[in-house]
């Protein structure tokens, strides 16, 4: 079909191809009327369109795109996929470089690396991709000594959450920047994070809680506590961590966490105490010098002569043991509970079975109010008990200690559990005249949180 178009113009005639081989025919439109114009544009639009996506269509086929995409995504490696999109530049041509990223999906900025490397004729590399020396080494392996001291100056300022995998630090990175640099070791800030993120150690956002200031001897406690605490460890003595767990209704209760299985365990729809077949009070003692730990699980209540009997036990049974010939040990527990450093029965208990019965000197330090997550077996052993039995309820005691005891870490955490099924009693008193025949004595820094107790 040829059109003639008729305007203000000349007149000028579109002629097609199949044109010249046949009978003219002819179509005149005058676009001076309104339908004239109307048609023109009808038949111009579908015409240009067809032009650009045949110019799309020249670039690449359906097939030989999917046949690219293979090759770059599982067969080519890095530098080879660069060589290849040089290679398609060269073969297609002047303007190839767009044409190239559009095949490839390549940046362009790559495939002019390629282009440059093929006209260079640079040799292969070998088993290597990239030239070697590229980039400096992490401060990790640069400098053996960073790590450690990293985490040996954060182990004293480390808390934790029991009952989840999170862990903080009380430090800040400039802090930890000046100590290391002090050593020796010159580190950025951003390093520092990195390795802290490495070992699941991470900012903690402020929480609204209680109108409650700081004790203004709070970090004065902390130093003495750990002064004392790595006096103990170097001479070889025993240092104990000691805390009550969160108490366990034992039954067929929602335990929170997840386990694989094909379904879901079902469970009953209330925690009601009542409905159980009683509640488990855990109280655990966790050897920092060995890894080891050691869980009573008391029946009834948790009192201060509960936790001085599991003490007492631990002893007799395993720290007697593990420490022949030493007659001090060292208590790391909170300010509040049954071994709360304001509990009359919890000295007791101490002066009367640990000290006088097993002729122990016994040294106490409490951590300060309001800083029990800092307490090592907060975050030593208590997580790893509740990640181990997360998503399982505790249907009977058995089960319960069966968990506590399979309860391993890849540094060797070993786990012992005991069920004690002494009935204790709350509300019992300690009078002044007995207060009075203790043997204690207070240290003069943070008296009342440090104190030695030695046998009469």
């Amino acid at each position: 079909m040829t059109y003639k178009i008729i305007n203000s113009e000349p007149n000028f005639i579109q002629y097609t191809m199949r044109d010249s081989i046949e009978d003219l025919t002819w179509e005149v439109i005058d676009c001076s009327t309104q339908e004239g114009r109307k048609r023109r544009k009808e038949i111009s639009a579908p015409r240009a369109f067809s032009k650009r996506k045949a110019a799309r269509s020249r670039d690449v086929t359906s097939s030989q795109s999917q046949d690219i995409h293979f090759l770059l995504k599982n067969v080519l490696d890095e530098r080879s996929c660069r060589l290849f999109a040089g290679f398609l530049v060269r073969s297609i041509g002047c303007g190839g470089i767009p044409k190239a990223a559009r095949m490839t999906g390549l940046d362009e900025k790559t495939i002019r690396r390629g282009v440059e490397e093929i006209d260079k004729r640079e040799a292969s590399l070998g088993s290597r991709i990239r030239r070697k020396g590229g980039g400096r080494l992490k401060k990790v392996q640069s400098d053996p000594r960073y790590e450690s001291e990293l985490l040996r100056l954060i182990e004293d300022e480390l808390a934790g959450d029991p009952m989840k995998e999170r862990r903080w630090v009380r430090k800040t990175l400039r802090w930890m920047k000046e100590r290391l640099e002090a050593k020796g070791i010159d580190v950025s800030l951003g390093t520092i994070w990195n390795t802290l993120k490495a070992h699941a150690i991470s900012l903690k956002k402020n929480k609204k809680s209680k109108s409650i200031q700081d004790h203004p001897m709070r970090n004065e406690q902390f130093l003495y506590l750990n002064k004392l605490k790595r006096l103990f460890l170097d001479q070889g003595m025993p240092v104990i961590s000691v805390d009550a767990k969160k108490k366990e209704i034992i039954g067929n209760f929602k335990n929170d966490g997840m386990t694989w299985r094909k379904e879901a365990i079902e469970v009953l729809d209330h925690d009601f105490p009542n409905w159980g077949i009683g509640k488990l009070v855990p109280y655990g003692i966790y050897d920092l010098k060995n890894n080891k730990g050691h869980v009573y699980c008391g029946m009834s209540f948790e009192t201060s002569e509960f936790a001085v009997d599991c003490i007492c036990g631990w002893w007799e049974e395993y720290g007697q043991f593990a420490y022949t010939n030493q007659s001090e040990i060292l208590i790391l527990c909170d300010s509040g509970g049954s071994n709360g450093y304001r509990r009359r029965m919890w000295k007791w208990e101490l002066q009367t079975k640990l000290a006088d019965r097993l002729g122990l000197i016994v040294h106490v330090c409490h951590y300060p109010s309001g800083a029990s997550k800092y307490n090592l077996i907060e975050h030593k052993m208590f997580s790893f008990i509740s990640k181990n039995w997360a998503g399982e309820p505790l249907t009977s005691y058995e089960k319960a200690l069966g968990f506590i005891r399979s309860t391993k870490t890849e540094k060797g955490l070993e786990v012992g559990a005991t069920l004690i099924e002494k009935e204790y009693k709350k509300g019992l008193k300690v009078s002044n005249d007995q207060i009075g025949s203790l043997n204690i004595k207070h240290a003069k820094t943070c008296p009342q949180w440090n104190y030695c107790i030695r046998p009469r």
